[in-house]
């Protein structure tokens, strides 16, 4: 994957490996010490987004392990949701 700052990430387009809009990045979560990105919080599109925990806000809580690419849309693998969402 592109390497970016994550501060470019705020309200980029977020959509599933398999072409499916689900949301925009809201804000993002990362390890202070290591700079590492641990998750990311997305506005979700509609209320039918399947396969992610959720916060108190209603925002999608997407692992950045399940980050892909990123070019006009952020890529979020979809393979690793949950059975049956």
């Amino acid at each position: 994957m592109t390497t970016v700052l994550a501060s470019t990430l705020s309200d980029t387009p977020v959509m599933g490996s398999d072409g499916t809009k689900i949301g925009t990045v809201h804000n993002i979560t990362m390890n202070v010490e290591t700079g590492e990105l641990q998750r990311l919080l997305v506005t979700p599109t509609t209320d039918d987004v399947r396969g992610f925990d959720t916060n108190d806000d209603g925002k999608l809580v997407v692992p950045a392990s399940r980050m892909n690419d990123i070019d006009d849309y952020l890529i979020v693998d979809l393979t690793g949701r949950k059975p049956g969402t």
